[in-house]
């Protein structure tokens, strides 16, 4: 199995450990208590566990997620010694991923083969579900300052939507993308880029990550 192959188990593991399994309570106190960021960091290697067990599992595996669970609590661990308010801006968040992204990387090239029972393209699409309903809806509200980050579970439904949507048939997506761009063009009228950013990146980010990952 590629790195191709099984970047996506990686890249959902990741998606899944680190935005639907932090509540926000641990969104908020990861990076003020250790106790809090270690149990984050439990649930991360659960999650990545979860999404990659299958044929051939071995020790060999086992212990690459192990690695990928230690990078992924430095990589969080420099945020939670960074006190200066560089780290809260929307630039340290994407170079934040893109440390993780590069560590999945680092430790996809090193797995053996392994077949998750998870098919594959079912944890492509989860995989862009999550990134568009939690990463994209992070990122604007950061780019936007949008005031307190408060979970849009409506807005999620339907950022979500847009890769399943895809994968039944991509002319679909045109679809749902002009369905879409009507309350958008509303909102523009009334000022806020907020919802217009959200659209923008939900349709981009499920083209390119559904055509890379297929």
């Amino acid at each position: 199995m590629s790195l191709r192959d099984i970047f996506p188990y990686l890249f959902l593991g990741h998606l899944f450990g680190d935005y639907v399994l932090q509540t926000s309570y641990i969104a908020a106190h990861k990076s003020k208590s250790l106790k809090v960021l270690g149990f984050h960091i439990f649930l991360v290697f659960a999650s990545q566990l979860m999404f990659i067990v299958g044929k051939n599992f071995s020790i060999q595996v086992l212990g690459l997620i192990c690695l990928l669970t230690v990078l992924h609590f430095l990589i969080d661990f420099l945020k939670f010694s960074c006190k200066n308010k560089f780290c809260t801006t929307w630039y340290y968040y994407l170079i934040d991923q893109s440390f993780h992204m590069l560590s999945l990387v680092f430790v996809g090239s090193l797995m053996t083969p392994v077949e998750p029972y998870l098919p594959r393209t079912v944890a492509v699409v989860l995989s862009v579900m999550i990134f568009n309903g939690y990463f994209v809806s992070i990122l604007v509200h950061l780019l936007t300052s949008n005031g307190m980050y408060k979970r849009d579970y409506i807005g999620y439904v339907l950022r979500m939507a847009a890769p399943a949507i895809y994968i039944i048939n991509p002319f679909l997506l045109v679809i749902y993308a002009v369905f879409c761009l009507i309350p958008v063009v509303k909102i523009k009228r009334r000022g806020s880029m907020f919802n217009v950013l959200n659209y923008i990146l939900t349709i981009f980010s499920t083209i390119i990550l559904m055509g890379v990952m297929l």
